[in-house]
C-alpha cells in the first residue's frame, strides 16, 4: 500500500512537471518571436530611411535632405548613421559653390553687405531683413547647415558644423571628434584677408588637437582631411601670413608674440616628449633662438627643408 502510494505520488509530480515545462517551452519561443519581429521591423524601417537618406542626398536640396536626417537618424545604426553624417558634409560641401553664386547675385550681396555684421548668427540676419527673396535665400542657407562669414569685402556662407553637433549621439567616435574639430574652424576661422585672427597659442593647440585626432584615429574616414589641416597649421608657424608674418617686414625679427607662443608651450617637457608636433615646433624654436629670432640665410634653410611649400 504504501509502495502504491509513493508510485501515485512521483506520478502526480512527474506530471506537475512535465505541465510546466511545457509552458515554459511554449512561452519562450512566443517571446522571443515577438522580440524577433520587433527587431526586424525595426530593422527594416532603418534600412528604409537609410536608403531614402541617400536617395534625397543625390537628388534632392541640401536642406530637405538634412531635415529628414534629422528627424530619423535616431532611427538607423550607429554606421548608418555614420555614413549618412559624412555623406551630408560631402554634399554640404558639393552645394556650396551654388549657393555662394546665389549670394554673389546682385541685389543679394550688397544688401546683405549692408546688413550682416560679422559673426553674427544668420538668425539674426534673418530677423534684421523684411526682404522675402533675401529672406528665402537665407533660410535655405540656414537650413541647408551653413553661417554667413566675411572677407576682403564680400559676404559668403560656410559650413556650420554647429548643426551636425545633435548627431553625435548617434555617429562613431571618430567623426564625433572631428565634428568637434570642425566646430572650432566654423566658428572662428583663423585667418580673413590674409591675416591670422587668432592668437598663435591658439594656432597651436589647433595643431596639437588636430595631431591627437590622426594618432587616435589614424584610419578614419576624415584622417586624411585633418592631416590637411595640421599641414596648414604647420605652415603658419612656419611661414605666418602675408599680413600677418612670422616675421616683421621692416627688420626680419620674429614677432614677439610668436616668441611668447613658443616659449610657453615648449617649457613643458613632459608635453614635448609626447608629441611629434611640439618636438618639432622645439627644433624650430632652438634654430631662432640661436640666430636670435632673426630670419637670415640659415633661419630659411631649415624651414625650407623642415616644412617644404610644395
Amino acid at each position: 500500500m504504501l509502495k502504491s502510494k509513493k508510485s501515485a505520488i512521483a506520478a502526480i509530480l512527474a506530471l506537475i512537471l512535465s505541465i510546466q515545462t511545457s509552458v515554459i517551452a511554449s512561452a519562450a519561443p512566443a517571446s522571443q518571436t515577438g522580440s524577433n519581429a520587433v527587431s526586424s521591423k525595426a530593422t527594416a524601417f532603418g534600412n528604409a530611411v537609410y536608403n531614402k537618406a541617400n536617395k534625397l542626398l543625390k537628388e534632392s536640396d541640401v536642406a530637405y535632405a538634412k531635415s529628414y536626417i534629422t528627424k530619423h537618424i535616431r532611427s538607423v545604426t550607429a554606421y548608418q548613421a555614420t555614413m549618412l553624417v559624412l555623406k551630408l558634409e560631402n554634399a554640404m560641401n558639393d552645394a556650396l559653390p551654388a549657393k555662394t553664386d546665389k549670394v554673389y547675385e546682385i541685389g543679394i550681396q550688397d544688401k546683405l553687405m549692408n546688413l550682416y555684421k560679422y559673426g553674427e548668427p544668420i538668425n539674426t540676419t534673418i530677423n534684421k531683413t523684411k526682404d522675402e527673396t533675401l529672406r528665402k535665400v537665407l533660410i535655405n542657407l540656414r537650413d541647408s547647415g551653413y553661417r554667413l562669414h566675411t572677407t576682403e569685402g564680400v559676404v559668403f556662407p560656410i559650413i556650420d558644423y554647429t548643426t551636425l553637433k545633435p548627431y553625435k549621439p548617434y555617429i562613431n567616435k571618430d567623426i564625433q571628434a572631428y565634428i568637434d574639430i570642425m566646430v572650432v574652424e566654423s566658428e572662428k576661422p583663423a585667418v580673413s584677408d590674409a591675416a591670422l585672427v587668432i592668437p598663435w597659442s591658439e594656432v597651436i593647440d589647433r595643431g596639437l588637437t588636430q595631431e591627437a585626432f590622426i594618432s587616435a584615429y589614424p584610419k578614419s574616414n576624415r584622417t586624411a582631411d585633418v592631416k590637411l589641416k595640421l599641414r596648414f597649421t604647420e605652415l603658419s608657424l612656419y611661414y605666418g601670413y602675408n599680413n600677418t608674418p612670422l616675421f616683421k617686414y621692416e627688420d626680419n625679427l620674429l614677432d614677439p608674440e610668436v616668441r611668447q607662443a613658443f616659449d610657453k608651450v615648449l617649457k613643458d617637457s613632459d608635453a614635448v616628449s609626447k608629441s611629434p608636433l611640439l618636438k618639432k615646433l622645439k627644433s624650430w624654436s632652438d634654430v631662432l633662438e640661436s640666430n636670435k629670432d632673426k630670419l637670415n640665410q640659415e633661419v630659411e634653410r631649415y624651414r625650407a627643408k623642415a616644412v617644404p611649400i610644395e
